[in-house]
């Protein structure tokens, strides 16, 4: 999926991204109509990581507690690239059940047929200019001992029709 949230140096940072990216492939996928407006949006995260305190990974549990901010650029060119990520995921066996949608909400559930990557995300679009919610994934792979709860908060606001700097397709870490 090509989305502007994914590009980051921070392993907690790509959980975050990774799981705002899925939902708004979703919010893509459920109306063609984006529900807001385009342009440079910014994004908070904080989040928790349960299930790898005894691990190798047990330092990264605590960089998830940090606020992450990000910025994206929305245009319709990128909206539709998210559509076309949200098929390309269910062609590889994700699924999304539970959805619901109104004009002020958007919450749906996504299994992997492969088991490893389970999400439950709830957003809350408070006008055409922010939205705020949460995300919680289910992460189990081979490697780890056990599997890796993620819980993520996120509060995102437009801040102008011009991206500046940031180019649609990337994102751009700023915290």
């Amino acid at each position: 999926m090509k989305n502007p949230f994914l590009k980051t140096n921070s392993l907690p940072g790509l959980f975050a991204l990774g799981a705002l990216a899925l939902a708004a492939s979703a919010l893509a996928q459920l109306s063609e109509v984006p529900p807001v407006n385009m342009g440079l949006w910014e994004t908070q995260t904080t989040g928790t990581a349960s299930g790898i305190e005894n691990t190798p990974m047990a330092g990264m549990a605590a960089m998830f507690g940090r606020q992450h901010v990000t910025q994206s650029c929305l245009t319709p060119e990128s909206w539709k690239n998210d559509i076309q990520g949200l098929n390309s995921r269910q062609q590889r066996g994700c699924t999304l059940s539970n959805v619901h949608q109104d004009a002020h909400e958007v919450s749906f559930d996504q299994a992997c047929s492969n088991g490893m990557n389970n999400a439950h995300v709830d957003i809350l679009i408070d006008g055409p200019e922010s939205a705020h919610g949460t995300i919680v994934m289910k992460i189990a792979l081979p490697n780890m001992t056990q599997p890796m709860t993620v819980n993520m908060t996120m509060s995102s606001h437009r801040l102008g029709s011009d991206c500046g700097g940031v180019k649609p397709g990337q994102g751009k870490m700023i915290q």
